[in-house]
């Protein structure tokens, strides 16, 4: 009796408590993450909701075990090692709605379903590097995710839940603290671009059977970044099964030397000079040019070029003469001020200030190498920003990414008219007879230099067989809209800027100045492909496929029709890829194959 009695009323209340708290249960909830939109408003990465699966492990009967393993598709070893915990815990997260429903089907106490919010990129590997993507407790692990996690990230919830006798949860749960999404950003990338720039790349390093590549496209009147890609590639959707190398964004971590790319800032150096003319003469030494204990060599023997010859010939010999009249100083102050040296600060973790040599160690032999892209080492990001000097003005505008980002003031680097001879310079560069002649896209001019740069090696000297292949330029010459520059790494077919690199910035160009409303020179172009403001694409008299990119599934089906194509189709909503690439040609019955952003 005396038992009986203090059960009643001594314990009562602890005994009330224990109840409570065995019924009632209180978890933490993640918040959306805000999403990342692109300059048009396109979602370029948002949280959609997915279900998770959740239990008290001290709820969930030993015997049931096996066949919620068989459900979640998870080994029952697996499964009886997690619910060891009495507590709550995760059994499975963000899993296929069909394999919730058969859970639930089974109506196991203790087990219940949890929505959750999962990371997704619509564009998936077309801004893999560029996004990163987020971890399963909701954190930014790479890219702009990690970078602007604070911004990004909102603020997890509590919420309160109740179960019955048999350990089953009560409808009616009830928040502490309602989970806030996270803010916007939006930045100045277009999906649409970014897409052709992606589609490119990864053909062009395809056919070359390359290791790697990176593609940055800037405006150079503002900085800009309106792409940027690198390959390979991997799916932020799926990140897990790619190797975590693959989700380095070479375009602003991994550096390279560029080559003879570099030429043009040399020229500039020197034309800002009272001693260097437009028409100033060189001896190229016949190919052979002998500085210290160091032998300088030209692909192509010359003897006496100018200026622009120097460009339209790519000669190492005589850009090494120029810097070595004009001193270590004068070329180094150009380099860091075009952004050399220094990392950009558009935003990114991992953004590499490139190498470039402190001025003391600059001696004649590095002082002439350095001229033609030897013992200086860029990212793409760097490159892309340099050519946009000399396709502004001579004004360096800092590059930026996202939309209400700190950007430096701008500066001049060059005279106007100095950038202006130089442009006129590299639109030789990329005619017929020069290095870049693959680079135009029909209809177009370029101004623009090739780069073919042998790889250092890690025990030093420099890699037999291994070569970055580069290309950077402005287009149109006369208006620079778009700076594009392309690095191919380690191509296996042929190794030069000029057959590597330039045949993906014309396809980028040719595909991204249409859709921009830049419409190709008349006397040039005969009959335009398609304007951006006609109903459908068409093909032009060589029988070249316009780009499609940004057009509806109805649009495409029009001129496969119309060409008698064979048409594959890859999702649904507009366009981001097509193969064959823009400006391909593709006769009758040949087949055409798109992606769709959905």
């Amino acid at each position: 009796m005396v038992r009986v009695v203090d059960l009643q009323w001594m314990q009562s209340p602890k005994l009330q408590d224990l109840a409570d708290r065995q019924r009632e249960r209180q978890y933490t909830v993640l918040a959306p993450r805000g999403p990342v939109l692109d300059v048009n408003d396109r979602v370029l990465a948002e949280s959609i909701q997915v279900p998770s699966i959740a239990a008290i492990g001290r709820d969930v009967p030993k015997d049931r075990i096996a066949e919620l393993a068989k459900a979640l598709s998870v080994p029952v070893s697996v499964l009886t090692k997690r619910l060891k915990n009495p507590g709550f815990v995760w059994l499975a997260r963000q899993i296929d709605p069909a394999k919730a429903r058969a859970v639930a089907e089974l109506d196991i106490p203790g087990v219940r379903e949890e929505t959750e919010w999962r990371r997704y990129n619509p564009l998936g590997p077309a801004t893999g590097h560029l996004l990163g993507f987020v971890g399963l407790d909701g954190s930014g692990l790479e890219g702009l995710e990690h970078s602007l996690d604070a911004q990004l990230a909102g603020q997890e919830g509590r919420k309160h839940v109740q179960r019955d006798a048999r350990g089953h949860y009560l409808p009616g749960a009830r928040w502490l603290n309602e989970p806030k999404m996270g803010g916007e950003v939006k930045l100045y990338l277009d999906a649409t671009l970014q897409s052709m720039a992606y589609a490119a790349l990864a053909e062009g390093v395809g056919e070359q059977e390359a290791k790697g590549g990176s593609v940055v496209v800037m405006r150079p009147s503002d900085g800009a970044v309106l792409a940027m890609v690198s390959w390979p590639g991997f799916n932020p959707n799926d990140y897990r099964n790619f190797h975590p190398r693959d989700w380095r964004n070479r375009a602003v971590t991994d550096v390279f030397e560029p080559g003879s790319v570099l030429k043009p800032f040399a020229i500039a150096a020197a034309l800002q000079t009272d001693h260097w003319k437009r028409d100033s003469l060189i001896f190229c030494e016949n190919g052979s040019y002998r500085v210290a204990d160091y032998v300088i060599h030209d692909v192509h023997p010359e003897g006496w070029l100018d200026m622009t010859g120097l460009l339209v010939r790519s000669s190492n010999i005589c850009a090494a003469k120029v810097a070595l009249d004009i001193g270590p100083q004068r070329l180094s102050d150009m380099l860091e001020a075009v952004g050399f040296g220094r990392r950009p600060g558009i935003g990114l973790s991992g953004e590499s200030p490139g190498i470039l040599p402190p001025i003391e160690r600059w001696g004649p032999v590095e002082t002439a190498t350095i001229a033609f892209g030897q013992g200086i080492a860029v990212t793409p990001l760097q490159l892309a920003t340099a050519f946009s000097v000399i396709a502004n003005g001579g004004m360096h505008v800092s590059p930026k990414l996202i939309m209400g980002s700190y950007a430096e003031p701008s500066y001049r680097v060059m005279s106007e008219q100095v950038a202006r001879t130089v442009m006129r310079m590299l639109e030789h560069a990329t005619g017929p007879d020069g290095t870049g002649a693959k680079s135009v896209p029909v209809g177009y001019r370029v101004a623009g230099k090739t780069g073919t740069a042998q790889k250092p090696s890690p025990h030093g000297g420099y890699s037999k067989g291994k070569f970055t292949a580069v290309f950077a330029g402005a287009v149109p010459a006369d208006d620079p809209q778009l700076v594009i520059a392309v690095m191919v790494d380690e191509p296996q077919g042929s190794i030069y800027g000029g057959t590597v690199a330039a045949p993906i910035f014309r396809r980028i160009a040719a595909a991204a100045l249409p859709y921009l409303g830049v419409s190709p020179e008349q006397q040039q172009w005969g009959k335009m492909l398609a304007a951006v403001s006609e109903p459908q694409p068409v093909l032009n008299e060589s029988g070249e496929v316009p780009s499609l990119y940004g057009s509806s599934l109805r649009e495409v089906r029009r001129l496969a029709m119309q060409n008698g194509y064979q048409l594959q189709v890859h999702g649904r909503g507009w366009v981001v890829r097509q193969k064959p690439v823009a400006l391909s040609r593709l006769e009758e019955n040949g087949a055409l194959e798109v992606w769709l952003n959905e």
